[in-house]
């Protein structure tokens, strides 16, 4: 969660602006219904992409696919443009207190407002930027909201989705397992955490007390349903056990680990209705992804859209679009 968390928050960082006034003509990259789309913060993004990757562009082919990411992204813009104007026609708003909450919510997923700040500066935006990315992204979802909201999804639709996918409502065999963990060279506190949780010890103050892990340490060791195999000492160690056993010390790359089984579940299909309506969501998600491209679509045909620099005037590539 914290890594998705992060990635969301780098992804934000991709500020636009846009205006019809405080620019001048060589400060225009496109207009749409004569809204101006500025070059410099083409120019600004372009810039950060290549701060943050330095070497995305190099090689022979570099100046094409710097010339095609530069037409993909002017694109981007003017496809934004385009919502807000549509949402100002449609009467959709973003109020301030909307977007704080999303904000609180993008906190939470940190350890402490010092990383989000770390991150915040380490992706180059301000709390400004992002309330304009946040604002952009729930006129988005307002306005994809409103093209689905009569939609209903049927029962039949459900199980014919289900039964094409099955394999994506797969749950696959695993250990629910808690851990108090040592350094390598601390073999003898190891040995005498061990003898004082084999002899009714409270497992869960003594990793408080003592674990080196300290994400779980503060669960009392407990590390949660696992995305992913452990490291394979600790993986075959686990899947000995049985729920409430306490393993001897096992070594890993880590250390050493006492570990304590506390669930496990084996390879299982979801059921229909387990999955109903995670299933339906997905189709819904679907559908207002298919229907804000049309809509989008529209939106161009209709759209007055003039690219007023040069080199930027021929489309993207299909290798770029496939790239998006």
């Amino acid at each position: 969660m914290k890594a998705l968390r992060i990635a969301i928050a780098l992804a934000l960082a991709a500020g636009l602006a846009f205006g019809t006034i405080g620019c001048s003509d060589k400060d225009v990259a496109a207009k749409v219904n004569g809204e101006v789309v500025k070059k410099s913060e083409l120019d600004a993004q372009v810039a950060k992409l290549k701060e943050q990757y330095p070497n995305m562009f190099d090689g022979a082919d570099g100046e094409g696919r710097l010339l095609d990411f530069k037409q993909r992204l002017l694109d981007n813009m003017i496809n934004q443009v385009l919502i807000k104007q549509a949402a100002k026609d449609k009467g959709i708003t973003v109020t301030d207190k909307e977007i704080e909450a999303k904000i609180d919510e993008l906190k939470a997923g940190f350890e402490s407002e010092e990383q989000f700040a770390s991150v915040m500066q380490q992706s180059g935006m301000d709390v400004e930027t992002l309330k304009e990315q946040i604002r952009d992204q729930l006129t988005n979802e307002q306005i994809m909201a409103t093209l689905v909201e009569e939609t209903k999804v049927t029962d039949a639709e459900i199980k014919e989705y289900y039964e094409g996918n099955t394999s994506n409502f797969a749950e696959q065999a695993a250990v629910h397992a808690a851990h108090i963990l040592f350094d390598a060279d601390d073999k003898a506190t190891a040995e005498k955490v061990l003898g004082e949780v084999k002899t009714g010890g409270d497992f869960g103050a003594l990793a408080k007390e003592y674990s080196k892990d300290p994400a779980s340490a503060a669960n009392g060791g407990d590390l949660g349903w696992p995305t992913s195999a452990y490291v394979p000492e600790f993986q075959a160690a686990a899947e000995k056990l049985q729920p409430g056993q306490i393993s001897d010390l096992v070594q890993s790359q880590y250390g050493y680990h006492i570990i304590k089984l506390i669930e496990k579940r084996e390879n299982r299909q979801k059921t229909l209705d387990e999955v109903k309506d995670q299933v339906e969501q997905i189709i819904l998600g679907q559908r207002k992804t298919d229907a804000y491209q049309k809509f989008l679509n529209q939106l161009r045909e209709k759209a007055v859209i003039e690219i007023l620099v040069p080199e930027l005037q021929k489309p993207a590539t299909a290798e770029g679009d496939a790239a998006k």
